[in-house]
């Protein structure tokens, strides 16, 4: 909540988006790393990097969800808000049910059609696009005067 308090709700959303998508983008680098290793194991280096880009990911990642939680309780009334959580926890379980179905299809059916480094490669590249897709998105958001402060309550 420091960072909503300092540049408020959307540009906090802003910071995360924009520091994660760019490093989610290097996992493919690891294909480079990882050339001079034997098939099917994972040279050091390259598991290094993969846990460095791993770990600025997912910490930036927490930093997008976390702030859009909290600007979607800033949507509703204390009385509604227990509702508004339950019915977004219900859209965040549906998408991660069928999310992690629709990865391995699109990566199974690249690895099929493409040679095996193209193929990963062109799946890593779809999700960077979904990835700027949604950046573009936040920086169509403004942010109202009234939910600048953590805590304030919107009234129907």
């Amino acid at each position: 909540t420091g960072l909503v308090r300092r540049f408020g709700f959307y540009r906090t959303m802003r910071i995360g988006v924009f520091c994660s998508i760019p490093f989610a983008c290097l996992i493919p680098l690891s294909l480079i790393t990882n050339k001079d290793a034997p098939e099917g194991t994972l040279a050091f280096p390259t598991f290094l990097l993969l846990c460095l880009i791993y770990a600025i990911v997912r910490t930036f990642s927490s930093l997008v969800f976390s702030t859009l939680t909290m600007t979607t309780n800033q949507t509703v009334s204390a009385y509604h808000r227990g509702a508004m959580q339950g019915l977004a926890m219900l859209g965040g379980s549906v998408v991660k049910a069928f999310g992690p179905t629709f990865g391995g299809i699109l990566f199974s059916s690249s690895v099929r059609h493409f040679t095996p480094w193209l193929g990963s490669f062109l799946v890593f590249s779809i999700f960077s696009l979904l990835g700027i897709i949604l950046a573009m998105q936040t920086l169509l958001l403004h942010e109202p005067e009234a939910a600048n402060t953590v805590g304030g309550e919107v009234e129907p």
